[in-house]
């Protein structure tokens, strides 16, 4: 039988459309082969993009590096707020902000999920520094961080690398659920994420945990083989993590990815951070999205998605590699 699934706090559903199951293999990403070419963000072609803002090096040579987007979301350009004549149905503002690009690795071709967990931790280190340099503009709202792996996930790149954009505005879907879990602390007493992740350790969802960290498919699921990723202790920023929660973090991270890369041929994907805004409590988590199906007239008509693997199906797949 169908089921309508609802999230556990906005209202957005989901039809988990069991009679319509494929299995794992049906889902088996075909491979492209890379073009031969000049890669932009490969050690000696520093000079292609715009100037460096920061680096991580072993030595002379660097390991990390951050710069700016050369064809920026977001520009430190400012405008008035201008809006319809005589309604607000017209609002526009300036996309103030900063868009910078972080490349992970120096070697072309490899990939996050082959990098080590130290060699993680120092990216996680670096997306937490430049958010801070970023949120020193009081006119900066939220720093978005979110990867695009594959061309079919949004890369124009195939070099590894990360994204962060600064905003003068809180993303509606961050605000909406940052918004429905003050709701839910205020109504229940504790913070709703913490009750999830209880909740699904004791689930046919729960993925792997260990001390620090728990993973898991989402109860529901928008996208095939969907997976979140979060600290046991409430936190509301990456920054906020101790060492070893981000050693912990960046091994089941690198597990996910390891079991996503081999289990169904290196699928393309997406993964973003939710992190707290300003004013509320959210509890930070990553969420990670295989792109192995289209949204259709349905999803993009009424927000419904449909969904062909249950996500129990799902956490089974990964738990078995």
């Amino acid at each position: 039988m169908n089921e309508l699934r609802k999230d556990y706090l906005l209202n957005r559903w989901v039809i988990i459309a069991k009679n319509r199951r494929m299995r794992p293999t049906d889902f088996l990403h075909e491979s492209v082969e890379e073009k031969s070419g000049v890669c932009y963000f490969c050690p000696g072609n520093e000079d292609m993009t715009p100037p460096e803002l920061d680096r991580i090096s072993e030595g002379e040579k660097w390991i990390i590096r951050c710069f700016p987007n050369k064809f920026p979301a977001t520009t430190l350009e400012c405008g008035e707020v201008k809006t319809g004549p005589e309604t607000d149905l017209f609002t526009k503002i300036s996309a103030y902000g900063k868009h910078e690009v972080i490349t992970e690795t120096p070697r072309h071709g490899e990939y996050f999920h082959e990098l080590s967990v130290e060699h993680l931790v120092s990216v996680f280190d670096l997306y937490s520094s430049r958010i801070k340099e970023m949120r020193k503009d009081e006119r900066i709202k939220y720093v978005t961080v979110f990867k695009n792996q594959g061309k079919e996930a949004g890369a124009s790149i195939d070099h590894s690398h990360t994204q962060l954009i600064a905003l003068s505005i809180v993303p509606p879907l961050v605000n909406a659920e940052a918004k429905a879990s003050n709701r839910y602390l205020k109504e229940k007493g504790s913070c709703p994420f913490c009750d999830i992740w209880r909740c699904e350790k004791k689930s046919g969802r729960l993925i792997f945990e260990d001390e620090y960290t728990i993973s898991f498919t989402p109860f529901a699921s928008r996208f095939p083989f969907e997976v979140w990723i979060m600290p046991k202790r409430h936190v509301r920023s990456l920054s906020e993590l101790k060492y070893e929660e981000k050693q912990s973090f960046a091994d089941m991270l690198k597990r996910i990815l390891s079991r996503l890369y081999t289990g169904l041929n290196n699928p393309p994907y997406n993964f973003w951070f939710h992190q707290s805004p300003d004013d509320c409590n959210l509890h930070f988590h990553l969420e990670l999205a295989p792109r192995l199906a289209k949204f259709a007239g349905l999803e993009l008509g009424s927000e419904i998605v449909i969904n062909t693997v249950s996500p129990e199906f799902a956490a089974r797949h990964y738990q078995e590699g």
